[in-house]
């Protein structure tokens, strides 16, 4: 079953030059394989300092299933004249990089604490995020990182010798399998297991 839609794409388009709408359209309209870039239609287009946000709208076509319920699922999608899309491929390749953008927020939290407690002489101890990066900001992390991936805030617990930091995953619910964890310095459980650079010197 073949349904054609109109869906919101929201893109950050990094900028040399102030980005004009005919442009988004056109690398839009490039990015996405559809034949004409008027088959893009610009909202709104926000400019900051090199990078642009841009709202547009685009057709899209996508192919159901039913299972033995009756029950309709989308399982591909296309724009333009691209080949079907596994929804599933796509919805899994979104998981695992924001997996691996969490795991490097939190190697870059854990780099910030191994640096507290050199100069320090222990971990910050707090149980909450937002008392972490209180100790952290601005001396020993660039940016504040406080949401995963997921928009969750971050899970931290430190003692004066040991921490734990950790991100819920995709699921949501702490001590299941996608569970993400650095604890002194090393990360326990989740993508890319191993220890922080220049943790525990």
């Amino acid at each position: 079953m073949l349904i054609a839609l109109v869906v919101s794409l929201v893109g950050v388009a990094a900028i040399a030059r102030e980005l004009g709408a005919r442009e988004a359209r056109e690398t839009i309209a490039k990015a996405l394989g559809l034949d004409k870039p008027d088959n893009v239609h610009i909202k709104n287009l926000n400019r900051t300092a090199g990078e642009a946000i841009v709202e547009a709208q685009f057709d899209a076509t996508f192919r159901f299933t039913s299972d033995k319920d009756g029950k309709w699922q989308a399982v591909e999608v296309r724009t333009g004249d691209r080949k079907w899309e596994s929804i599933e491929l796509i919805r899994t390749a979104i998981q695992k990089e924001k997996t691996l953008r969490t795991s490097a927020d939190l190697r870059t939290l854990a780099t910030a604490l191994e640096a507290y407690r050199r100069d320090n002489g222990s971990y910050v101890q707090a149980a909450t995020c937002s008392a972490l990066l209180d100790n952290l900001s601005p001396k020993y992390l660039g940016s504040v990182i406080r949401l995963d991936a997921w928009s969750r805030e971050f899970d931290y617990k430190g003692e004066t010798g040991s921490y734990r930091l950790a991100s819920l995953g995709p699921d949501g619910k702490a001590g299941t399998g996608d569970d993400i964890v650095f604890e002194n310095g090393h990360l326990t459980h989740g993508a890319e297991e191993g220890t922080t650079e220049g943790a525990n010197e």
